[in-house]
């Protein structure tokens, strides 16, 4: 767990990092320091730790290279510092002027700790002998960094949060489990503005959300329809839905997966817009913001939907269901059309969609679509702003036409291999009323990592929580 010590100008006994430029001297370090720089005994590469030990102070010292000074970015930062507790140890003071270079000292402070808090998470619930990650920090500045603090703290909690959910296995983090969750959630949140319902089979029958129920069926466990609520601008008639794919488990039904490792995290759209609600509430954002998730398992028996069924959606239209497999549209239709008929005028969604966007962009870029391509930019901006890279792919005309396409339906729930994540977008895209500003993140590739190559560790990311909360909070 992170602790950021509230003293920010009495230097206590922690060791500390220094940032250090090519060709410049260490800011704020004594003349002992920039005289081993000077001889070439500090290294500045990018990354790189030189450790020393202060005789003048009697304390150790660390060095980290920050590369040339008018190359350097906040991503230059973030590889910099990344995993920096690892290599020095748990208690450490920085020194923020010797890393600020040319950025914005604020926008910095915020970044230390989010970056800190991300490389020092560990998921050991189930572990019998537990990880050490206590890590403890003094930020060294003039200013006062109390709210840049808090409200980095924040979202990092709120990611660690979602990392938690997603890493969690089915059998602890049912539909049932997840509303249970957020039930404590709105009530640790303990605010007056923020409300919540949960939704059980009948009433959502009442409703007459045919496509979420159809993936439903072949679940022994009920559904659940969990809609939160936060009215952070009363006076703004403006309201927001974040919608998140739900499917806490999926064997892909009858078009059943092949491979079923790491399926627990096709929650991890819902996961995400809990964590971004969690943060916004915290930091008190003077936003509108309805979360809207509609949350199942997809399994097998004898009542599951069957590659050829025919079913009704919330708002009417029907659908052939052509892959069982191809079932987070179908619970992401009802939600879009659930959070439209509360009142919400914008829409962005989160799903683990599709596998196609991950052979299209990998597993470092969420795939992005949408209708309003102000709002589209703008996201991209922040998530370049906040080091997640964002990509924008098409719906096109033809796309639109393939998932039009049934014989003997209004649509088709798969359009097939070719351009697998546009199609998906574009099945949703059919439940977006005239006027209602959509964007949907396909978080396929980002949202949980195999690979020891993309973090710190294996699961999940958290991925686009800081982004969104950057668009939200412009």
């Amino acid at each position: 767990m992170l602790e950021i010590i509230k003293n920010y100008k009495e230097l206590n006994d922690y060791p500390v990092v220094y940032g250090l430029f090519q060709d410049e001297e260490v800011i704020e370090a004594n003349e002992f320091v920039n005289k081993l720089v000077k001889n070439k005994f500090v290294e500045s590469k990018v990354g790189v730790i030189t450790k020393l030990f202060d005789p003048e102070n009697e304390k150790e010292i660390f060095v980290v290279g920050l590369g040339e000074k008018e190359k350097y970015t906040m991503e230059v930062f973030r590889k910099a510092i990344k995993g920096v507790n690892y290599k020095i140890g748990k208690e450490l003071s920085i020194n923020i002027k010797s890393f600020l270079g040319l950025l914005n000292e604020k926008e910095l402070i915020k970044e230390i700790v989010l970056v800190l808090a991300y490389y020092n998470y560990v998921f050991d619930e189930f572990k019998t002998e537990k990880i050490e990650n206590n890590l403890s920090v003094q930020l060294l500045t003039d200013e006062d960094i109390d709210k840049e603090v808090n409200e980095a703290y924040n979202i990092a909690v709120a990611i660690d949060n979602v990392r938690d959910l997603v890493n969690k296995p089915y059998n602890f983090m049912t539909a049932d489990d997840l509303s249970k969750y957020a039930l404590s959630l709105v009530e640790n949140l303990n605010n007056k503005k923020v409300s919540i319902k949960v939704l059980g089979k009948k009433e959502i029958e009442d409703m007459k959300m045919g496509a979420f129920l159809g993936v439903n069926k072949g679940s022994t466990a009920e559904p659940k329809l969990i809609h939160l609520t936060y009215q952070g601008n009363p006076k703004s008639k403006e309201k927001l839905a974040l919608v998140g794919k739900g499917v806490m488990f999926d064997t892909g039904g009858y078009s059943l997966k092949s491979n079923m490792v790491t399926m627990k995290s096709d929650m991890a759209g819902s996961a995400t817009v809990l964590g971004i609600f969690e943060a916004v509430v915290e930091n008190g954002l003077k936003k509108n913001i309805d979360v809207v998730i509609c949350a199942t398992d997809n399994r097998i028996n004898g009542e599951a939907l069957l590659p050829d069924d025919v079913i009704t959606a919330m708002n009417g239209k029907t659908i052939e269901i052509v892959s069982t497999d191809a079932e987070g549209r179908l619970t992401l239709a009802d939600a879009v059309t659930y959070a439209q008929e509360q009142g919400n005028q914008e829409i962005i969604d989160f799903a683990t969609l599709t596998g196609a966007v991950v052979i299209a962009l990998g597993e470092d870029t969420t795939g992005l679509f949408g209708n309003d391509k102000d709002n589209i930019a703008k996201l991209i901006e922040c998530g370049n702003g906040q080091g997640e890279s964002i990509w924008e792919l098409p719906i096109t005309d033809f796309t639109k036409e393939k998932v039009r396409g049934s014989k003997v339906a209004d649509l088709t729930n798969s359009t097939g291999r070719g351009a697998g994540a546009s199609g998906a977008a574009g099945f949703i895209a059919e439940f977006i009323n005239e006027g209602t500003k959509w964007m949907h993140l396909d978080i396929a590739g980002t949202a949980f990592s195999t690979s020891p190559s993309k973090g710190q560790f294996y699961g999940a990311s958290g991925a686009t929580l800081k982004s969104v909360y950057k668009y939200l909070e412009k």
